[in-house]
């Protein structure tokens, strides 16, 4: 499959995901549901990624203090957005949090940029990424009012 057939399934199995956590979250106590489908999410991954890649080589994870530092960092922030976003899905809902969940290209580039100083955009990138702040500012605006 192509990465874009990837990138499309991913973005319909998110869609899905926010549609799921709006409703269940209406029904059900917050911590109570999100802890059991953070644990039950992490354990049905590593088991199909067991099965499609028995012979993992788990030695390479363990090799020096970068890699744990960078699995560690990975944690942190992946459980962090993961937790805001159902935050912001409880809070309003799973249309608008996506909405403003989508500007997560824009904090690729600058991180990218300050951390790796590389800068993967085009003109017509970046004028992709301008709209994609234009939107979420008049997400953001028309809510206020």
């Amino acid at each position: 499959m192509t990465w874009w057939g990837y990138a499309l399934l991913s973005s319909a199995c998110w869609g899905m995901q926010y549609l799921l956590l709006e409703t269940l979250f209406r029904r059900v106590p917050f911590a109570a549901a999100y802890s059991f489908l953070s644990i039950a999410n992490g354990l049905l991954v590593a088991v199909v990624l067991f099965c499609l890649y028995p012979k993992q080589d788990w030695t390479q994870l363990w090799q020096g203090k970068r890699i744990l530092g960078m699995m560690a960092l990975y944690l942190i922030f992946g459980s962090g957005a993961y937790l805001f976003n159902a935050y912001a899905i409880r809070n309003k809902d799973a249309t608008f949090a996506s909405l403003l969940e989508i500007t997560y290209p824009v904090f690729i580039i600058l991180f990218t940029g300050l951390f790796l100083r590389k800068f993967h955009l085009s003109l017509v990138g970046s004028i992709g990424a301008a709209m994609i702040l234009a939107g979420s500012a008049i997400v953001v605006l028309s809510q206020e009012r």
